[in-house]
């Protein structure tokens, strides 16, 4: 049976938020068909409903709200006219506009609790469920679940402020969730990162239900990187080794933030130099069809025919820092 659903996305990156959110529902089997998008708001429609586990993966996504009602109408109070009885079970519930001093939201919650069962309470600060309204080009109506929420707020957790070991130049944690939900692996599938610094990449992993395994040349990065994963209460395999030890590792994908200028994270090797050995390498180690997604800061530095270009967002750091996500392919 097929669902809508209402994604309400991070304003990060847009376009990374979509994909991330498209490339997971593929993933994970709910062939996802996008639809309406306006600003931040995207539609999807889904094969089946969504898990909460599948929802709760998401990095760059702020909520994911169950379509009950969707039309062109643009006026409110016609569209709530529309709408059935509400069947919220023996839940509790608010009514929240999505988009702030649009219209009224008094008056549009009224209208919109006349269609809920006087035995259900409302529970303004601590609901149940959330009934939640947007206005646009487009009326949508729909309903957020209690434990449906995604990770945009709990990953950052995993901030390198509440670590106890970190670098100034660490992934930002969204970032790092939505690169491994672009690299199309479920849960027990194993992530390699062959660069992991101080983990800020196996942290995700891991915390999604991956196996992780990470390498760094230098043995810091290492007793890093087990530090901040024990740190969160989670597992890998972590140790010392130069990139070419990812050819006698069995993994689904790779997801790396590969060194972009620092000499003693390279060992003095080149950053081409470095980027075109570790392209060879991951051609050699990798069967066709999984999939590589590396943050680099030029991606003219990756030249390769082994591999095809799936997706590539910018990243903005900051006016003399842009990185760029890209996600390939072994052909």
């Amino acid at each position: 049976m097929t669902s809508e659903y209402l994604f309400e996305l991070g304003g990060e990156n847009k376009e990374l938020a979509k994909i991330e959110a498209e490339e997971l529902l593929k993933t994970e089997g709910y062939n996802p068909e996008t639809g309406f998008e306006e600003g931040q708001i995207v539609i999807i429609k889904t094969s089946q409903k969504l898990a909460l586990n599948t929802i709760r993966r998401l990095g760059m996504t702020k909520r994911v709200s169950r379509i009950i009602h969707s039309s062109e109408e643009k006026d409110i109070g016609k569209v709530i006219e529309q709408l059935p009885t509400l069947d919220l079970g023996k839940n509790s519930f608010a009514i929240r506009q999505i988009r702030r001093n649009v219209i009224s939201e008094r008056k549009i919650a009224i209208k919109i609790g006349r269609k809920i069962p006087i035995e259900n309470e409302i529970a303004l600060d601590n609901p149940d469920v959330k009934i939640l309204f947007y206005t646009g080009s487009r009326t949508i109506i729909s309903i957020l679940e209690e434990n449906s929420t995604t990770a945009y707020k709990s990953c950052l957790e995993h901030h390198v402020r509440y670590r106890p070991y970190f670098s100034p130049i660490s992934i930002h944690p969204r970032i790092a969730r939505s690169m491994v939900n672009l690299a199309n692996c479920s849960p027990n599938d194993t992530v390699l990162d062959p660069f992991c610094g101080t983990g800020g990449i196996l942290i995700e992993a891991a915390d999604m239900g991956m196996k992780v395994k990470g390498m760094d040349l230098l043995e810091k990065m290492v007793v890093n990187s087990k530090g901040n994963l024990e740190h969160f209460g989670l597992e890998g395999k972590i140790k010392k080794g130069d990139v070419k030890e990812s050819k006698n590792q069995s993994f689904e994908a790779i997801v790396t933030d590969p060194p972009y200028g620092i000499a003693s994270s390279t060992g003095g090797e080149k950053i081409s130099e470095l980027l075109q050995r570790t392209m060879t390498i991951f051609s050699e180690a990798m069967e066709k069809g999984k999939r590589i997604v590396m943050a680099i800061s030029n991606p003219e530095l990756i030249q390769t025919t082994n591999f095809k270009k799936i997706y590539q967002f910018e990243w903005y750091i900051h006016k003399s820092l842009t990185r760029y996500i890209m996600v390939l392919e072994k052909n």
